[in-house]
């Protein structure tokens, strides 16, 4: 059985730094493959399994539909599609930053036309994702996390992403369930707790004491426990849970680690908190 990874993406998105953990993991990659050479490229595949075991590429987002049909016909591959998107705002960052042309700009786009077909193509596909990572947030080393514990050295483990998030901030477009904690006690309104966050002990303690949050977590876990057997039953070996207060500062984040620290304990666990400033050390 060859285990065939195709991944596309918006554009500055992370494909490039996704494909190295590929690398690094014994994949042989080949990037940016054209549609009119892929069927050609999984037939030689297919017939020599034994060379080929590990395969991953990248394809274009406007090629990535007829693609993944293309390997989806070749049955003795265990085949995973990921997608990888990212914020309209924070692509248009990046550019300015690094400098480069979104490689349709030679066409006489802008660069906000780009970005702007980049995220509605992504849009079309998010149907056929095994994976699809929103790397809006985070960091590259949180996002190499996020590709090592979902798509690689876990791939065989159910892997459990929470991510807490501001509901006025931004809502992340790579989560599938979301409970809003908005209900719970807010610290932000007690004065010694305001600039302080979900990692600070005066905030989880004022957070998991209230009889609120006990019955809430109660009830969110009993739903986990159900929702996250039923998708392993059904083959998804992933689920993207989201978090989400006002700010996604303090309930959030407590939230959202507590619930990382319960479920380590049956399944592959990974917590990112997407409205939580970073240390410095950790841009």
């Amino acid at each position: 059985m060859v285990e065939l990874i195709i991944f596309t993406g918006v554009t500055g998105g992370g494909k490039t730094l996704a494909m190295q953990c590929f690398e690094e993991s014994g994949y042989q990659v080949t990037d940016n493959i054209p549609v009119a050479v892929a069927d050609e490229y999984f037939n030689i595949i297919e017939k020599e399994p034994n060379k080929y075991k590990k395969v991953a590429l990248t394809v274009s987002l406007f090629n990535a539909k007829e693609t993944f049909e293309l390997a989806l016909k070749h049955k003795s591959f265990e085949t995973k599609f990921v997608g990888i998107t990212c914020s309209e705002a924070v692509l248009n960052e990046r550019f300015r930053l690094t400098r480069k042309l979104h490689p349709r700009q030679v066409e006489g786009l802008s660069l906000d036309q780009c970005i702007k077909e980049d995220l509605a193509e992504i849009r079309k596909l998010r149907d056929y994702f095994g994976f699809f990572i929103d790397t809006t947030k985070l960091s590259k080393n949180e996002f190499r996390n996020v590709i090592f514990d979902t798509c690689l050295e876990n791939r065989h483990k159910f892997t459990v992403s929470f991510y807490s998030f501001g509901y006025k901030i931004s809502v992340p477009q790579d989560i599938e369930t979301v409970f809003d904690v908005r209900l719970l006690p807010n610290p932000y309104w007690v004065p010694e707790l305001k600039n302080k966050n979900g990692f600070d002990k005066e905030v989880i303690d004022y957070v998991l004491s209230a009889p609120e949050t006990k019955e809430y977590l109660k009830n969110i876990i009993k739903y986990l426990d159900f929702y996250l057997e039923e998708l392993k039953k059904n083959d998804r070996n992933h689920a993207s849970i989201g978090i989400a207060c006002s700010g996604g500062q303090h309930r959030s984040v407590v939230i959202a680690n507590y619930l990382c620290e319960y479920y380590s304990k049956k399944y592959v666990t990974n917590v990112s908190h997407k409205d939580l400033p970073r240390k410095p050390e950790e841009k």
